[in-house]
């Protein structure tokens, strides 16, 4: 498994600016929004710089400990689940072990 967590892929809200699943790590202080209870297992990689419309964004990206591929991201530093949020790339997961995501060749990513 790379990713264990309390609610379904599906029904998580997605990141206009590169159609990501957003994850909350921390409960917000306003509004009441509660952070997912999740288990990543991934690796840590040093920090890509990505370019947006707005300016630049600096991701530290997960990898799959076994083949190396990104599968999510965060604006913090490390450790994991440092920032309010964590990003996982839309076709990075599938909801059931051994099969390939719907929109798995959908998007690219920035490598």
């Amino acid at each position: 498994f790379k990713l264990v967590i309390d609610k379904s892929l599906s029904a998580l809200p997605t990141r206009p600016a590169d159609g990501a699943i957003v994850l909350r790590t921390k409960d917000s202080p306003v509004g009441g929004a509660k952070a997912r209870v999740f288990k990543l297992n991934a690796t840590l990689n040093e920090p890509v710089l990505i370019e947006r419309e707005q300016g630049h964004e600096r991701q530290f990206r997960f990898h799959c400990p076994r083949c190396t591929l990104p599968v999510g991201y965060q604006s913090t530093p490390p450790p994991a689940k440092s920032g309010d949020f964590l990003y996982l790339f839309a076709g990075a997961l599938t909801q059931l072990q051994g099969q390939l995501p719907g929109d798995a060749l959908d998007t690219q990513i920035d490598v």
